[in-house]
């Protein structure tokens, strides 16, 4: 896994992390730790959906995916409510 430090965007804190697949690939997860102050538990994971060769490339597309996420407010979607999650599309794609 990659980068363990907190960013706050907004209301909301994450972490950007990335981690290697059994295929040698990178793909990059965002874990949402926090909005308003208020804690997640469990932390809220929202993977990338696309698959890099560098650890570094799938850590950029967390963060921009994130950005986007909640500037949009479109992260809400993905946080539990009332025991139900939204998901979040779990295709690969490779990018070169």
């Amino acid at each position: 896994m990659g980068n363990d430090q907190k960013v706050q965007h907004g209301e909301y804190e994450y972490q950007i992390v990335s981690y290697r697949e059994v295929n040698g690939m990178y793909k990059g997860m965002v874990l949402l730790t926090a909005h308003a102050g208020i804690q997640y538990s469990p932390i809220v994971e929202i993977p990338t959906p696309s698959v890099f060769k560098t650890e570094r490339a799938a850590q950029i597309e967390a963060s921009a995916l994130v950005c986007q996420l909640i500037e949009a407010g479109a992260v809400a979607t993905l946080v539990p409510q009332n025991g139900k999650s939204g998901s979040w599309p779990k295709e690969s794609q490779t990018i070169l």
